[in-house]
């Protein structure tokens, strides 16, 4: 035991040393007890802690950031090889069974009714018997479950039950098509013009769709039974929330399984696979940014229009517009975020192409200045770092010469990870304050009324009102250091670097924030491991949700390779 040194023990020691020692320890504990009791200051603090280790040993180090995994090849299993899918049979194949599905014109509407209710859902009946007709294994094998009528649920039942299953998903509807006239080819037609299958929906999603069941297919006629369950979940109203379709598979997976079940999620999204020079960038996506569409209505007193007041309905609804749009979002890029991953590879793999000032920015662990510079740069990765506005509905007015009672506008956000809809809802209160102000109008909405602050009586006819519609939060990110991103982005770089455009190049996988929103929204309580990807480089999978939309049959059957080769890596993986 070590001796202390101490002239005489604590119990002897004299009474005046020890109120020295409590008249010392009573600062101390009269500042510990905000910390106590306050959990966003404990929160604020842990996050600068965090902050202040994270970024010492890691970041300053270039040759540390963005470390590859190692490619991941299919063992010998006795199955063809993947490279098998990019002969002149299955690219004939693919054709006819991607522009079959094309020509079912599976549209999902805004204002849908209930399956049972609304005639337009009957087209899925059709959809899926155009799936029975092209695969026919599958659907003769596999345990098939339809949920909420309409939703696709397939079992590939493994051998080994102790196995996590894993869950490839896809969804079958897509958004309208519009007119058809302005399209090339008709946008129902499913042509092939020799290297593109056009149509809506050949690029969202039923590519993947179409992809996941070909590689299951393919591997049902060579007998293939694997130890790991293998389910399909495929939605039918992904482009109007999910609501009836994933959010019904969810349940209905999690009631077989439970939660937490799945190892792995992987669903459509992502941004492809982006070529810059020698270097072929995957971008799985490990996140999603958060949705919140607002309403807003004002009301004012209406009249003939030969007797107009200085500033109209629509007038004053404008202003508010300008107001708003003039006040965007303030960019962040945070240090845990995983587009600074992103930056730390470009600028590690690609310092040619990046600009000039990130490297040294980053290097510095200067994120507030790089967030400000991308923002100003006006290009897509702003919206990376900063929550987006868009002004996208309005409405006013019935007639030309009557004044308009009730003008309503409709804003669309997509929430960036450090933003929220409560600062949006504050964000918005304090835009609008000026011009109730200046209009003399009550602002009701988010629990809040302005009128009391600015002093306005509560008969005031001008009343604009905030409504919250939609709220999606943004999702929990998906990690990227563990072992099941390690398989997954091994498999990426063994199908990208043996496909014809990516040899002699190297594949860097890095998981990106989406923009926008797909099925996995309803699936966070299955698996922390959730992916988005739709397999396809950039310029092979064109115009989703615009005119001529079309899909790259190359690209197509590369993506089906990944499918293949995944289902062949996991199934041979021991999860720890």
């Amino acid at each position: 035991m070590e001796k202390h040194q101490s002239n005489a023990p604590y119990g002897h020691q004299k009474p005046g040393n020890r109120y020295r020692y409590l008249l010392l320890c009573l600062p101390v504990f009269l500042c510990l007890i905000p910390f106590y009791f306050s959990p966003s200051l404990r929160s604020r603090t842990r996050h600068c802690l965090e902050l202040s280790t994270s970024k010492r040993p890691f970041h300053n180090d270039l040759e540390k950031w963005c470390p590859l995994p190692d490619v991941t090849h299919p063992g010998d299993d006795g199955l063809k090889a993947s490279e098998h899918f990019m002969n002149s049979k299955q690219l004939q194949l693919q054709v006819e069974r991607l522009a079959a599905a094309v020509r079912v014109p599976t549209e999902s509407y805004d204002d849908n009714g209930d399956v049972d209710e609304d005639p337009r859902w009957e087209t899925f009946e059709e959809f899926h018997q155009v799936l029975e007709q092209l695969f026919p294994l599958v659907h003769s094998q596999l345990e098939l479950r339809k949920v909420n009528r309409y939703g696709l649920q397939f079992t590939f039942r493994g051998t080994d039950a102790s196995l996590k299953p894993i869950l490839l998903a896809a969804h079958q509807d897509v958004v309208p098509a519009g007119t058809a006239s302005r399209w090339s080819y008709p946008p129902y037609g499913g042509h092939f013009d020799g290297s593109f299958v056009w149509g809506r929906g050949a690029a969202d999603c039923k590519n993947v769709l179409i992809g996941i069941l070909s590689a299951i297919e393919d591997l049902l006629s060579q007998a293939f039974v694997p130890r790991r369950t293998i389910v399909l979940s495929f939605g039918f109203d992904e482009e109007t929330g999910g609501l009836r379709g994933a959010a019904a598979l969810n349940q209905s997976l999690i009631e077989e399984w439970g939660s937490d079940s799945f190892l792995l999620v992987l669903d459509e999204g992502g941004m492809g696979i982006e070529s810059q020079g020698n270097v072929l960038y995957a971008y799985p996506g490990v996140g999603e940014k958060g949705y919140y569409d607002i309403q807003l209505t004002l009301e004012v007193n209406g009249g003939h229009s030969s007797r107009p007041p200085k500033n109209t309905g629509i007038g004053i609804m404008a202003d508010a517009i300008v107001a708003l749009e003039n006040k965007p979002y303030s960019p962040r890029l945070t240090q845990p975020s995983p587009f600074r991953r992103v930056l730390e590879c470009r600028a590690r793999y690609s310092p040619e192409a990046v600009q000039p000032w990130l490297r040294d920015e980053l290097l510095s662990g200067n994120e507030g200045k790089i967030a400000k510079k991308l923002a100003d740069e006006e290009t897509e990765d702003k919206w990376l770092v900063q929550t987006s506005q868009a002004i996208d509905v309005i409405t006013g007015g019935i007639k030309v010469n009557a004044l308009p009672e009730n003008v309503q506008l409709q804003v669309n956000h997509r929430v960036a990870l450090h933003d929220s809809a409560d600062y949006i809802n504050k964000h918005i209160q304090e835009v609008l304050t000026p011009i109730a102000r200046k209009y003399e109008f009550q602002f009701r909405g988010f629990n809040t009324s302005l009128s009391e602050k600015l002093s306005l009586e509560t008969s005031s006819s001008r009343i604009l009102e905030a409504q919250s519609l939609q709220i999606i939060d943004p999702s929990p990110i998906s990690p990227t250091d563990n072992d099941v991103w390690a398989v997954f982005s091994g498999t990426l770089r063994h199908v990208f670097e043996s496909t014809k455009s990516g040899q002699g190049k190297i594949v860097v996988p890095a998981g990106n924030i989406m923009t926008g929103n797909t099925d996995t929204v309803h699936y966070w309580g299955l698996t922390s491991n959730i992916y988005r990807f739709t397999p396809s480089r950039n310029g092979t999978r064109m115009y989703q949700h615009g005119i001529d939309e079309r899909m790259g049959i190359t690209a197509h059957l590369e993506g089906m390779r990944l499918y293949y080769d995944l289902i062949r890596n996991f199934d041979v993986w021991e999860e720890e």
